[in-house]
């Protein structure tokens, strides 16, 4: 029997404040890393916009 594996393909955008992972496919976010240190935030669920001078949650 043979398996079906998803693949997914992923961009990257490097900002001011750090870089942001999106999924091509959903066009949705789902990482940040953070600006000196490398700080990660997993935004799978969440609706935010991302600008060259900030991060915005959407609520």
């Amino acid at each position: 029997m043979c398996k079906v594996l998803l693949l997914y393909q992923w961009e990257v955008f490097e900002f001011p404040w750090g870089t942001a992972v999106r999924e091509q496919r959903t066009n949705t976010w789902i990482k940040l890393f953070l600006k000196p240190d490398g700080q990660e935030i997993d935004l799978s669920g969440r609706k935010v916009e991302l600008h060259e001078n900030g991060i915005e949650f959407i609520i």
